[in-house]
C-alpha cells in the first residue's frame, strides 16, 4: 500500500528499538557465561530472515492476489513509498514468532531468534530502500546489490528474489545469469522452465 513518509520511515526507528529490546531481554535472562548462545541464536535468526525474504518475495509478493498487486505497483513506481505499515508488520511478526519459539525453547531462545530475524528484516528494508533511492559507485558491493535488484525489476520478475543476498537464488536456480559481459541478462534454465509452466 502507498504509505505516507512518516509511516514508511518508521521502520527505521521502530525495528532498531525492537531488536535492541529483544536482544537486551535475551541477555538479561541468560547467565553471562552463556551469552555466546544468545549470539548464535541472533545469528541464526538473521540467517533465517534471508530464506524468509526469498520465500516471501518469490511466493507471496509475486503470487498472492492483493499482495501481488501492491508489489506490482512497486515495480511500476520504484521510488514510491509502498510497503506494509510498521504498525502492522512489527506486531504481526512478534505475534507469529514469539509464542511458538517460547514454547519450543523458552524465553531467551524466543527473544534471541526473533531479535536476529527482525534485524535481518531491518537490513532488508534498509537495502531495498537504498537500492531504489541512492546512487551507487560502480564496483562497490552496494553497486552489485543494486544491479542484482535492477535485473529483477527490468529483465524478469522471475529471478533475483533475494534483495540482501543472492545466496538463495543460487540455491534454488532463480539467479538471473549473464551470458557474457555486455550482453543482455537472461534467466537461468530453471527460471525459463518455471515461466514456461505458467
Amino acid at each position: 500500500m502507498q504509505l505516507n513518509r512518516w509511516n514508511y520511515y518508521s521502520d527505521f526507528v521502530v525495528y532498531p528499538a525492537v531488536v535492541l529490546a529483544l536482544s537486551g531481554l535475551a541477555l538479561h535472562i541468560t547467565p553471562v557465561a552463556d551469552w555466546w548462545r544468545c549470539g548464535l541464536l541472533f545469528l541464526a535468526g538473521a540467517i533465517a530472515w534471508t530464506l524468509a525474504e526469498y520465500g516471501l518475495h518469490r511466493f507471496v509478493f509475486h503470487r498472492i492476489p492483493g499482495i501481488r498487486e501492491m508489489h506490482e505497483a512497486h515495480h511500476h513506481d520504484q521510488r514510491a513509498l509502498i510497503g506494509t505499515s510498521t504498525f502492522v508488520s512489527a506486531p504481526g511478526c512478534l505475534a507469529v514468532m514469539l509464542p511458538p519459539l517460547w514454547l519450543i525453547g523458552g524465553s531467551a531462545f524466543a527473544f534471541g531468534l526473533t531479535g536476529g530475524f527482525l534485524l535481518g528484516y531491518l537490513c532488508y528494508v534498509s537495502v531495498h530502500h537504498l537500492v531504489h533511492h541512492r546512487p551507487a559507485r560502480p564496483g562497490s558491493a552496494f553497486f552489485a546489490l543494486k544491479r542484482r535488484h535492477a535485473l529483477h525489476h527490468h529483465v524478469t520478475p522471475e529471478g533475483n528474489f533475494g534483495v540482501t543476498s543472492g545466496f538463495w537464488d543460487r540455491v534454488f536456480g532463480t539467479e538471473i545469469q549473464l551470458r557474457q559481459r555486455g550482453v543482455a541478462p537472461v534467466p537461468s534454465q530453471p527460471q525459463m522452465r518455471h515461466a514456461a509452466e505458467e
